[in-house]
């Protein structure tokens, strides 16, 4: 039997670190602060996956791939404060500050503007090659509903389970109401809590980029 395809949504967290890489945005921040190369072989080793992921997923939808794979408005919005995050981590490493007071610090960080300008420019000039050769397709945070009313999914995720944020309800529920096979997440907080209850009760399985690589490898055998 012909494979027909599934269908994917994509978390924030997961695209961010290819942005960022394949932006060039971390090597302008390396070059622009005289952070050491050091620090982007650890950010590369540990985003490795996500980044992986993204790439694979690219390379495959331009020879015909059959799976849909999805990115909610909200998670694109997401990206530029996951972005700018990201850059905060990277000022606060150039600048030595021990990791015990990132979090205390990393809000009251100003960022370079004239730096800022080009990363917004370049993650946009991303956006537009995931877009609009149909790598990704962007979705409404609250598509038609066919079945279970949106606000109740979002609703029962908040109340249920007490680490869920409003954020995670809500791409959650996007991907439910899109009738999602897989919800991709470098999250691993957010697997362990709801992913056994939504995979039971919707059919979504919460997966890791590590765990989405290895079925794009099965998918790729397939189609090949």
């Amino acid at each position: 039997m012909a494979y027909s395809g599934s269908r994917w949504c994509i978390d924030t967290n997961t695209l961010v670190p290819w942005l960022i890489i394949d932006s060039g945005v971390l090597d302008l921040l390396v070059r622009k602060y005289g952070i050491p190369s050091d620090f982007r072989d650890i950010y590369l080793n540990r985003h490795k996956p996500s980044i992986d992921f993204i790439q694979s997923i690219i390379d495959l939808k331009s020879k015909g791939l059959p799976d849909e794979f999805y990115f909610s408005y909200l998670a694109m919005n997401e990206v530029y404060s996951a972005v700018r995050d990201e850059i905060r981590c990277i000022l606060l490493f150039r600048n030595g500050t021990p990791l015990s007071r990132w979090n205390e610090e990393k809000n009251s960080l100003d960022l370079p503007e004239d730096s800022m300008e080009t990363v917004y420019e370049e993650i946009e000039n991303k956006f537009d090659v995931l877009f609009d050769n149909g790598t990704i397709i962007p979705l409404s945070d609250e598509p038609e509903e066919k079945g279970d009313n949106f606000s109740e999914i979002v609703a029962s995720l908040i109340f249920r389970y007490k680490r869920v944020k409003t954020q995670d309800a809500i791409l959650l529920t996007t991907a439910i109401s899109v009738r999602t096979n897989y919800f991709v997440t470098f999250d691993q907080r957010l697997i362990a809590e709801v992913g056994k209850d939504l995979a039971e009760k919707y059919r979504v399985r919460l997966i890791s980029p590590r765990e989405g690589n290895a079925l794009i490898r099965k998918i790729k055998k397939q189609i090949t």
